[in-house]
């Protein structure tokens, strides 16, 4: 055994370290690979003894983007028949490999030929890998369909939630309109995320329901205060056509105690504005402390066009100070996953690929206050 690892030592001598594996009572410190992947399967044939050293090279090929490599090792072993190590497992491998490489289908054709000797971890795997290769083709209706049909891997329900509203955005402009809705209320249905909630309120005033939209913003606000930036101007501008301002009002009202934002703060004091009506001393003092807070340049106005008039030319000095310090040049979206950041919004975190992890940073540091306080 010591002459076979002294071999093996020879002919990797040095471009990669620090991995160990254990080799019955030895230990083997693999430090590199060169030349070609053939030859040294012809010199050391894979075999028990030394089958896992040629998976971790495997797998060192593919971390290093190698992943010809990575695909001849794994079918070496394959084609070696070694005890413990099934073809199914090692056409995951594969698949991963070639995942890896950016060649999807081949990829997904070695996924389907897998399954049909894949125990219930396996299919399990490969399941959640062939899902992933159709997100990243988006096809849609396809991963739709099989997560209907075998599950809900990964982040669940929310998945699928998105996998449905990439699917009725991919088909909104080529369907009947009663094929994008059924699809939307199966989503609906799972009570799981915001977007869904979202996008029902954009589908639903394209087509002049303002009423449903309506409901389906507040809904949306409701359950995830974190998102009210993606809401509250367009319901401000729904309620505004349906003459539901006082409705809204109200509604605002009644959040903002639950949910301190500016941005609704902001929203109250317009419908105040349009309608005539004054602030209360409550409410007064309310927008006192955020403007205190230094995130709205739009409360800030108000407030001081509340005290003694000011000369044109301090506002014109304040102004451009006031403008930099507000929420809109500040506030970013963050994924409470991976910690990402984005100054557009994204369903998808692009770092961590979790899907509606990515919220306003400035809302979701009010939910966090609040539960704290709770």
């Amino acid at each position: 055994m010591a002459n076979w690892l002294n071999l093996f030592r020879k002919y990797l001598p040095g471009r990669f370290a620090g991995r160990r594996f254990i080799l019955s009572d030895y230990h083997f410190d693999l430090i590199a690979f060169e030349g070609d992947v053939a030859d040294w399967l012809s010199k050391f044939p894979i075999s028990t003894v030394n089958v896992e050293i040629y998976l971790a090279l495997a797998e060192l090929f593919r971390r290093r983007g190698e992943f010809d490599k990575a695909v001849s090792v794994h079918e070496a072993i394959a084609q070696a028949e070694v005890a413990g190590h099934s073809p199914t497992e090692l056409s995951l491998e594969i698949a991963q490999d070639y995942y890896s490489a950016g060649v999807l289908g081949h990829a997904e054709e070695v996924l389907i030929r897998a399954l049909d000797g894949a125990d219930e971890e396996q299919s399990r795997q490969a399941f959640r890998l062939w899902l992933t290769i159709l997100e990243s083709e988006q096809d849609w209706q396809r991963a739709v369909e099989l997560v209907e049909q075998y599950g809900m891997p990964g982040s669940g329900g929310v998945r699928l939630v998105n996998l449905y509203c990439e699917y009725v955005l991919q088909i909104q402009s080529t369907q009947a309109a009663g094929l994008t809705e059924k699809i939307l209320e199966k989503a609906r249905k799972l009570g799981i995320g915001s977007r869904v909630d979202l996008l029902s309120a954009q589908i639903a005033t394209t087509e002049q329901r303002y009423s449903t939209a309506i409901r389906h913003y507040k809904r949306l606000i409701l359950n995830d205060p974190r998102r009210i930036h993606l809401a509250l101007a367009p319901l401000q501008s729904l309620t505004q056509l349906e003459n539901h301002q006082a409705t809204l009002l109200t509604f605002l009202q009644e959040l903002y105690p639950k949910h301190p934002s500016v941005r609704i703060l902001e929203a109250i004091v317009d419908l105040h504005l349009s309608s005539g009506t004054a602030l209360s001393p409550t409410w007064q003092q309310y927008v006192q402390l955020q403007v205190m807070s230094g995130d709205s340049y739009q409360l800030t106005l108000y407030w001081l066009g509340q005290q003694k008039p000011l000369p044109a030319t301090v506002m014109e000095v304040l102004s451009p100070g006031l403008q930099r310090q507000s929420l809109t040049g500040s506030d970013v979206h963050q994924c409470s996953e991976c910690g990402f950041q984005s100054e557009q919004m994204r369903w998808q975190c692009p770092q961590c690929e979790s899907w509606e992890t990515l919220c306003s940073r400035y809302e979701s540091k009010i939910v966090q206050d609040k539960k704290k306080v709770g």
